[in-house]
């Protein structure tokens, strides 16, 4: 008999292997709830039932395949891109004076139009992952995830404040 961390930890690497392969969130539920209740009906290890994560997921995504490593390259770029863009975009604003010769508005604007297909990706992604059985949520967003999610640009845009008055 498996406890309950043992079912908990499947399901969350689960979940994740299923995300790693683009599955909707619907049918990310459908399939956790496939596995708690043959689990909970024979009382069998999932690992021992359906092979691990890993494998249980690859063998379900025949046709959930991820995007080709190439556009997966682009998004990487230009979200990196976009974030230095909009980085000296926002720098040359508050300081008023021009980047490579142009308004910190235009860099500004080019990084966030540059970064919307990174951000559809990950939205596209970030589906909720809810038991049709019940309709709880399967990955509750913590109040950590939240306090990390706010926090981290304001305290980007503190340190920004404290690098121009040190070295502005």
């Amino acid at each position: 008999m498996t406890t309950d961390d043992t079912r908990s930890d499947y399901q969350q690497r689960l979940i994740l292997a299923l995300r790693l392969k683009d599955v909707p969130g619907d049918r990310i539920g459908e399939i956790v709830a496939e596995v708690e209740s043959h689990v909970a009906e024979t009382g069998e290890d999932p690992v021992d039932a359906f092979g691990s994560p890993r494998q249980y997921a690859a063998s379900l995504t025949a046709e959930h395949r991820p995007d080709p490593k190439w556009f997966t390259a682009v998004s990487l770029v230009g979200s990196g891109l976009a974030g230095w863009l909009v980085a000296q975009g926002g720098l040359a604003v508050l300081l008023g004076e021009s980047y490579w010769g142009q308004s910190g508005w235009l860099w500004l604007a080019l990084g966030l139009a540059i970064g919307v297909p990174g951000g559809i990706s990950v939205w596209r992604r970030s589906t909720r992952v809810r038991d049709p059985r019940t309709g709880a949520d399967l990955e509750p967003f913590s109040p950590g995830g939240l306090v990390v999610l706010i926090g981290s640009p304001i305290v980007v845009v503190l340190l920004a404040f404290a690098a121009i008055r040190i070295f502005g």
